[in-house]
């Protein structure tokens, strides 16, 4: 049996996905679920900075990180070049390091 995990979104990945279009919001909403089923090999996560990843969906990020049997949504933004801006990266540190209180 698969681990199962909880998740938590913050506002503004709640914000994004209720502006998100219906056909592109269903395929975020299936791949966070198959995440919470413990699936990960269906979707597509990248590492961006151990713990902190992100997950592809068309043109969306969506940023996380796991902590015990919780996956955090920390924080989304829509993909506008090759790499993922730094100020992303360390926008999602800064948010990871106030949850789990480094």
């Amino acid at each position: 049996m698969e681990k199962r995990y909880t998740a938590l979104f913050l506002d503004d990945v709640k914000k994004m996905l209720n502006s998100m279009p219906e056909a592109d919001r269903a395929k975020a909403t299936a791949a966070i679920t198959a995440m919470k089923e413990g699936h990960f090999e269906l979707v597509e996560t990248k590492i961006l900075r151990t713990p902190i990843r992100e997950l592809k969906i068309k043109k969306y990020r969506f940023v996380f990180f796991i902590q015990q049997e919780f996956l955090y949504f920390i924080h989304t933004f829509i993909k506008q070049s090759a790499r993922t801006p730094k100020k992303e990266i360390e926008y999602a540190e800064k948010i990871y390091k106030r949850i789990i209180k480094i």
